[in-house]
């Protein structure tokens, strides 16, 4: 399997990389964009939440621990002392980095329930109704949900690609054991997840404007002008007809 800085360089290549087109296309803002990358990177090691010990999971529970602190100053800030304040979120923080982690750790197996693709698709919708319910516009909640997707399931096809021993031609006994739909070793939290997804689904903001916004490219362009190779070729043309032209003794006009 595919270690953490793969996972976390590729994700962040091929995130940022997305984001850069719907930007270039003008379908998105640069504060959006870069909302997207940083949520296509954390999608792309989230499915290793599972394994213990690992810098994935670390790295994910702290980060979900400073944002839960953060919600909690949020609502509290009005209401309590800076002293207070300052309590209750580094609190707060512990319990998630360390007690809500051990009990996280005691619930999964690694390549369980989730690292599969029905584990990608109900992070994805939480992220939806999540960015909608803070006040995001359907378009950016969607997009979200799809850039988390996106870097979970190149985290998947990572780590099957590295199943596959292409020195020896042979496959690791690891195979087909990271691109799933489900966990048919765990049946009742598999066909849970399936039923959240769909209950998500359903609460979720339409997806129209999403659907149009992904579709309107007019304004999208990949190379610029000067790189059209007939104006490119004319060009060279034109650059080496002066050289030869120097070199015979003549005068460019």
């Amino acid at each position: 399997m595919a270690n953490f800085n793969t996972h976390l360089n590729y994700a962040a290549i091929a995130s940022s990389l997305a984001a850069t087109a719907l930007l270039s296309a003008g379908n998105i803002q640069p504060i959006t964009a870069l909302w997207l990358t940083f949520l296509g990177t954390i999608g792309g090691l989230l499915p290793d939440i599972d394994s213990d010990n690992s810098t994935s999971m670390r790295t994910l529970f702290s980060l979900f621990a400073c944002v839960c602190s953060f919600v909690l100053i949020c609502h509290l800030y009005a209401q309590v002392t800076m002293l207070e304040l300052v309590l209750a979120a580094v609190a707060f923080y512990i319990f998630i980095r360390h007690s809500a982690k051990s009990f996280f750790e005691k619930l999964t197996i690694h390549r369980g329930c989730c690292h599969s693709l029905a584990f990608i698709a109900l992070l994805s919708m939480c992220i939806v109704c999540m960015t909608h319910y803070m006040g995001y516009s359907n378009a950016t909640s969607w997009l979200s949900g799809l850039f988390v997707a996106f870097g979970g399931v190149l985290h998947l096809a990572l780590d099957e690609c590295y199943s596959v021993d292409l020195a020896n031609r042979k496959l690791k006994s690891s195979f087909g054991t990271a691109m799933k739909v489900i966990s048919f070793k765990n049946p009742f939290i598999s066909t849970a997840q399936l039923i959240a997804v769909v209950a998500l689904f359903l609460i979720a903001p339409p997806f129209n404007s999403t659907i149009d916004l992904l579709s309107d490219w007019h304004r999208f362009q990949f190379r610029p002008e000067w790189l059209n190779l007939q104006v490119t070729s004319s060009w060279l043309k034109d650059i080496l007809s002066s050289t030869a032209g120097i070199f015979r003794g003549e005068v460019p006009s």
